[in-house]
């Protein structure tokens, strides 16, 4: 593969969604390099550019407790292209990000999805307090938007525009490889919602281990609730005995645990409410924050590629499905 013609100096590129300027690389190369911070970007970024791109990820499955290594660094300013999530998720990596060589090419992808289309703290109240950085108008937003997967098919459109622009010679390629994502997804969005559809209304209550569901619960119509808040900091006995309470009160069988927190968390609360004579049961795991590793494995696996996102979110709704439909039974 050839790079587009080599240029020098700033390009000023202007996307629907915001303006970067950017110096383009000055390297033949085989393949773009690419560093994603989660491994749902990761994955979407390999979706597109197939074997024009070779993709390292950074978080690993939980973003929330990643910590940057001096490799970090290293493949992040060698990189061609750097895409992160925003908003919260990333608060570790700021001062690095922004301290990049002028000829890294960056993109936060929550910059194209409109402020109205995420959650901000004023909508909801996940009982905790947050250390992430608000907004001019006081809140801050919910990081967790891929769990929508409308959201995050105007993604998918910003990563082929940025491919585009670092390699315009396969611009045509990015643009029909994408296309076909979409189509897949759009696939996905049409199979979550008729999974929900199978649960009675008055069934779709989801709590989990952390309350990183809303965007689902928003899209597909469930209510939402966690034990930890939406960056799975630490709850509070507060907490727990309100959760409790409401589970109690709602009359819910079903709780669930994710793969961003230990399942002790949720056991715990689990016997807290056996304890008061309501019969409850755990299930999972939820995969929130990210996909898996090719070679990590879940126990009672489903038929789902559990290491791509269209994997992961089809898992998601079926162990959904199961638990909260009477007649699958229960764990």
């Amino acid at each position: 593969m050839k790079w587009s013609k080599l240029i020098r100096g700033i390009n000023v590129v202007a996307f629907s969604c915001m303006t970067v300027a950017v110096l383009l690389p000055e390297i033949v190369e085989a393949r773009l390099r690419v560093v994603a911070t989660t491994t749902i970007l990761a994955d979407t970024v390999q979706q597109i550019g197939h074997d024009k791109v070779a993709v390292r990820s950074l978080m690993g499955s939980n973003p929330h407790h990643y910590k940057i290594r001096t490799e970090d660094i290293r493949h992040l300013s060698q990189a061609h292209l750097v895409i992160y999530n925003g908003l919260s998720i990333e608060n570790g990596l700021r001062r690095v990000l922004s301290q990049l060589p002028k000829n890294v090419y960056i993109i936060d992808v929550s910059d194209c999805l409109p402020k109205k289309n995420l959650r901000s703290s004023h909508q909801f109240d996940d009982h905790h307090s947050h250390s992430h950085p608000e907004n001019s108008c006081g809140y801050h937003y919910d990081p967790h938007f891929w769990l929508n997967v409308n959201h995050w098919m105007v993604v998918v459109r910003q990563i082929e525009k940025s491919l585009k622009v670092i390699d315009s010679n396969q611009a045509h390629f990015y643009h029909m490889s994408s296309n076909k994502y979409l189509g897949q997804l759009n696939e996905l969005d049409q199979y979550i919602r008729s999974q929900s559809e199978k649960i009675p209304v008055n069934l779709r209550f989801l709590v989990t281990s952390h309350n990183a569901l809303g965007y689902f619960g928003q899209a597909y119509g469930f209510e939402t609730d966690g034990l930890m808040g939406t960056e799975g900091e630490e709850t509070s006995i507060a907490n727990l005995r309100r959760l409790s309470y409401k589970i109690m009160d709602q009359k819910l069988t079903t709780i669930f645990w994710d793969n961003t927190t230990s399942r002790k968390s949720m056991q715990a609360l689990q016997e807290s409410i056996l304890a008061k004579g309501h019969k409850v049961s755990l299930a999972g795991p939820i995969l929130v924050g990210g996909v898996l590793d090719s070679r990590q494995t879940l126990q009672n696996c489903d038929k789902h590629n559990h290491s791509t996102y269209d994997g992961m979110m089809r898992h998601n709704v079926d162990t959904i499905l199961v638990h909260l439909t009477p007649q699958q039974g229960r764990r």
